[in-house]
């Protein structure tokens, strides 16, 4: 009998120890350097990126990573640092380098039906995957995104020469990254600018709703705006004592969840703030946290770490509780990384490789040992234990 129950207490602690960070599953492992992925809106392919030192290619796959193709020119410089997929997953945008130039493209995902929608737009500031960017309308009939004021020609062509040797470099403060953020038909017609003074740049439209963000430094130091399509009724959402290096929207559109980098950059924290009451919580703190990234239903955000105990990639609840470890404490640091449609995956791409991590369906966090719950109820069990032997 003393035996038996001792099995049951220790099946019961067995089933209360929290699950194991999840593996990565590589899905690309060649020569390339791929990243950028982006789930299809129905969750069955991902587009992506690849750098080979040569040139820059879109590239798309099964979520599993088969069917593996390239979808632009082997001897291109096309990419997409921002979610190219129309909302109905029939198109994707991208930016192309043509003539010198860099300009707004769309294209069916096998790679046909390719269209210019701008000329001469400038959309990033002389070097290729800078985030500048650009975003579709939840209805996939507008498109918004960012024109530089400057070409940098000259770094763009030492980015070029010094690429196609192995080793692209070129000197970052050169780079003149004034930009404003425009408007256009998703066919390309009915362009119209938004923003005047230069200093706007990294637009994302509002989920289900009519508000444009944007990054501007007009207050000052780099912060959330808002704006109407039409361009009016800027509104200024976030106000940090640091500069906002990145943000995205809540999938409800209500809240945008940003990282605010302190002086001099030993710490980005993740910080949420309510569009409608405009009050702001810091959710992380003390680490370089980056990336985040909501999940579908918006219960969670995953986030990238350059600071926490070898763990790159995090998620935690929308309010900042519940942190728990994605991957396995390694030297692996991924930069990238986007939640599947179901809310059951991620990719992750480490600047090299894309791969997937499968979640748990409850997420528990992670610990080298029990943690403080797990304790108190294996020392629950140990007490019921010993009371029913003693009563035996």
């Amino acid at each position: 009998m003393k035996q038996k129950i001792i099995c049951i207490i220790l099946l019961l602690i067995a089933c209360t120890l929290p699950a194991a960070a999840a593996s990565p599953v590589p899905l690309t492992n060649d020569s390339a350097l791929d990243s950028y992925p982006f789930w299809s809106p129905d969750g069955t392919e991902i587009a992506f990126t690849s750098f080979d030192g040569g040139h820059a290619g879109i590239r798309v796959m099964k979520s599993d990573g088969q069917n593996l193709r390239q979808v632009t020119g082997n001897d291109s410089w096309e990419f997409a640092s921002f979610d190219p997929w129309s909302p109905d997953g029939k198109t994707l945008l991208f930016v192309s380098r043509t003539e010198g130039k860099f300009d707004l493209w769309t294209m069916k995902p096998d790679g046909s039906g390719r269209v210019r929608l701008t000329e001469g737009a400038r959309i990033v500031p002389g070097l290729p995957l800078s985030g500048y960017g650009a975003d579709w309308s939840a209805d996939g009939k507008q498109i918004v995104y960012t024109s530089c004021l400057f070409e940098n020609a000259k770094i763009w062509e030492d980015f070029a020469t010094t690429a196609a040797e192995g080793s692209p470099a070129v000197n970052i403060s050169e780079v003149r990254t004034d930009a404003d953020i425009w408007i256009m038909d998703a066919d390309g017609s009915g362009r119209s600018q938004l923003t005047t003074d230069g200093s706007a740049r990294s637009p994302q439209w509002q989920p289900h709703g009519e508000r444009i963000a944007y990054l501007s430094d007009r207050s000052g130091n780099r912060q959330v705006w808002t704006t109407n399509p039409d361009g009016t009724g800027a509104v200024q959402v976030t106000f940090s004592e640091g500069n906002v290096s990145e943000y995205t929207w809540s999938p409800d559109g209500t809240a945008i969840a940003c990282v605010v980098g302190s002086a001099p950059g030993q710490e980005f924290s993740i910080r949420v703030t309510g569009i409608a009451e405009n009050d702001t919580e810091q959710l992380t703190s003390g680490n370089r946290d980056q990336s985040p990234v909501w999940s579908p239903d918006g219960a969670r955000i995953a986030f990238t770490s350059m600071s926490r105990n070898r763990t790159a990639v995090w998620t935690m609840k929308s309010d900042g509780s519940d942190l728990t470890p994605l991957t396995p404490g390694n030297a692996t640091f991924f930069m990238m990384l986007q939640w599947s449609p179901d809310g059951k995956q991620i990719a992750l791409s480490d600047g090299k490789n894309i791969f997937t991590v499968t979640l748990e369906e409850e997420t528990t966090p992670a610990s080298p040992g029990f943690g403080a719950p797990g304790m108190a109820i294996a020392f629950s069990l140990f007490v019921l234990g010993r009371t029913l032997m003693k009563r035996e």
